[in-house]
């Protein structure tokens, strides 16, 4: 098992890499090469090009008209003179001092003489220019420039990518549709800015209340697999790109697979229920621990044996449960299932940069998996798979391919995976975890919701076994007598608690609950219910 959970962990790894690295990077090989030889500007590449937008038409890239102060150093008489009444005028805006233009304005070329072009200042308010003019200066011109700007600096930036000052594009939608963008065409989202700024303000509370290392969330509209919100916490500013790491530009919901722990318990229960290996009549005698093989496998609390239907397991989240419903199944299916899902593959999505996660093939399977990889272990998965498997779940069972750019939605709906029968029977057992068990905190007044918790360990890459840090979700959707939305909101190593009910769930409701509210979702249940806690 040790040896399954290294490989995992090396491949996952290596994945990673190469995603980050795609998530980050345009592939434009002619584009970079002219940057370098200094055939494409900043100028060239942002003059004309397209604007991103938000659904609700806010611009997330866009480009501003500026100049160029240039000196030509040997056609200035005085220099000290002329720096001083550029510093003047320019001062305030560049933050550059009389001594630092001076510098500028007596450039010399490597032979030593006056140089014959020096740039003293760039991205500069056209409305300076006719200052800049009256001066009546030798040697000092205003030429046109082009700056791309992010008017809203830290939201969305991993999804928005930005343009370098080489015009190059680096991530996101700015190096997936570079061609469409740099033709001068706009780029609409399917981003809805309001939503998304209540879950960047969600993420961010969560990470500095658990005191964890990173956050993730993402919402899809259920039926077609639309993303209202997507977010990392921390995240970074487009404009000051200088000051943000790789890691921090990497849009982790793509880039970094994870085992999703108990939020894949709901996927064991569906595909038993399908085959009909399992009723939701059928009842198991379950302890709160079982041995697998060689291993012993515990429920999260010990407990006195107790008597659970397919509810049950779900509601109070028993990995003997599940895996007794996987062992009625039996692992070929259940490893069909998890493929028929969207697990261990691409979800299509129209950005760059995706990880397919590890999802072991049935062959490759050890005596033990059939006691781990029913309870979210032994496989990793993307945020995006997750929720995008989630959305299949409850919305009467077609898979959905989730994209980021309005009208590049699939014309043809997805596959089917289970029956709507299953996917009601399945989305009834996830609004009981939310109305009686472990997912409690993510009630919502007005609204039936559905969902599942998930604590998962992390495997330690340099041990290939599990370590000390955790990682807490919540997976749910609303309403859920007729899902509109689905979530995920998952916590990297919080400090407080790893209990995905007590740190994610709480994110999860306040962004469903403002995103139903701001849509104007109807409520399909009476303001207070009965045994809410």
């Amino acid at each position: 098992m040790r040896v399954v959970i290294a490989a995992i962990a090396l491949v996952g790894l290596l994945l990673g890499a190469r995603a980050a690295h795609l998530s980050v990077s345009d592939g434009q090989g002619d584009l970079a090469l002219a940057a370098e030889t200094g055939s494409v500007t900043a100028e060239e590449a942002a003059r004309g090009r397209g604007d991103i937008l938000s659904n609700d038409g806010r611009k997330l890239a866009t480009t501003h008209d500026t100049v160029r102060v240039i000196a030509t150093p040997y056609q200035i008489e005085d220099p000290s003179k002329a720096a001083s009444a550029l510093a003047r005028i320019l001062g305030s805006e560049t933050h550059q001092t009389a001594d630092e233009i001076e510098t500028l304005l007596t450039k010399r070329a490597p032979n030593g003489q006056p140089s014959g072009y020096s740039v003293v200042a760039s991205d500069v308010d056209p409305r300076k220019s006719e200052e800049i003019w009256d001066l009546g200066l030798d040697g000092i011109t205003v030429a046109p420039d082009a700056v791309r700007v992010y008017p809203d600096g830290t939201l969305a930036s991993q999804v928005t990518g930005h343009l370098s000052d080489y015009g190059q594009a680096f991530g996101g939608i700015e190096a997936r549709y570079h061609d469409r963008l740099k033709s001068g065409k706009d780029v609409t989202l399917t981003l809805d800015m309001a939503v998304q700024e209540e879950l960047q303000k969600a993420l961010a509370e969560t990470v500095e209340k658990s005191k964890a290392q990173s956050a993730v969330g993402v919402m899809l509209r259920v039926d077609d697999g639309a993303v209202v919100a997507m977010a990392n916490a921390p995240t970074y500013d487009n404009n000051e790109i200088e000051d943000a790491s790789v890691d921090e530009q990497r849009n982790r919901i793509l880039t970094d697979p994870y085992e999703p722990g108990s939020t894949f318990k709901a996927f064991t229960v569906a595909s038993a229920l399908e085959e009909h290996a399992v009723t939701p009549d059928t009842t198991y005698v379950i302890p709160d621990h079982m041995t697998v093989a060689d291993v012993v496998i515990h429920d999260s609390q010990p407990h006195e044996t107790e008597i659970m239907q397919p509810a049950d397991v779900l509601r109070e989240s028993s990995n003997v449960g599940a895996i007794h419903v996987a062992e009625d199944l039996g692992g070929e299916k259940l490893s069909e299932y998890i493929h028929d899902f969207g697990f261990g593959q691409s979800t299509g999505v129209d950005l760059w940069g995706e990880n397919s996660g590890v999802v072991p093939a049935y062959e490759d399977w050890s005596g033990s998996s059939i006691g781990n990889i029913p309870i979210g272990q032994g496989l990793s998965v993307t945020p995006l798979q997750l929720v995008s498997g989630y959305a299949a779940l409850v919305n009467g069972g077609r898979t959905v391919t989730p994209h980021v750019v309005a009208g590049d939605e699939p014309e043809q709906a997805g596959h089917r995976v289970i029956s709507q029968k299953t996917s009601d029977i399945v989305r009834g057992m996830l609004q009981g975890v939310v109305d009686e068990g472990s997912g409690y905190k993510a009630q919502l007044p007005g609204y039936s919701v559905g969902g599942k918790t998930g604590t998962s360990q992390t495997v330690d890459p340099k041990t290939g076994t599990y370590g000390d840090k955790y990682v807490a979700s919540f997976m749910g959707f609303a309403p859920a007598s007729d899902p509109e939305y689905v979530a995920l909101i998952a916590v990297n190593d919080p400090q407080t608690t790893y209990w995905g009910e007590l740190t994610a769930a709480p994110a999860f409701h306040d962004v469903m609950g403002f995103t139903l509210g701001y849509f104007n979702v109807p409520p399909d249940r009476p303001h207070s219910k009965k045994g809410m806690r």
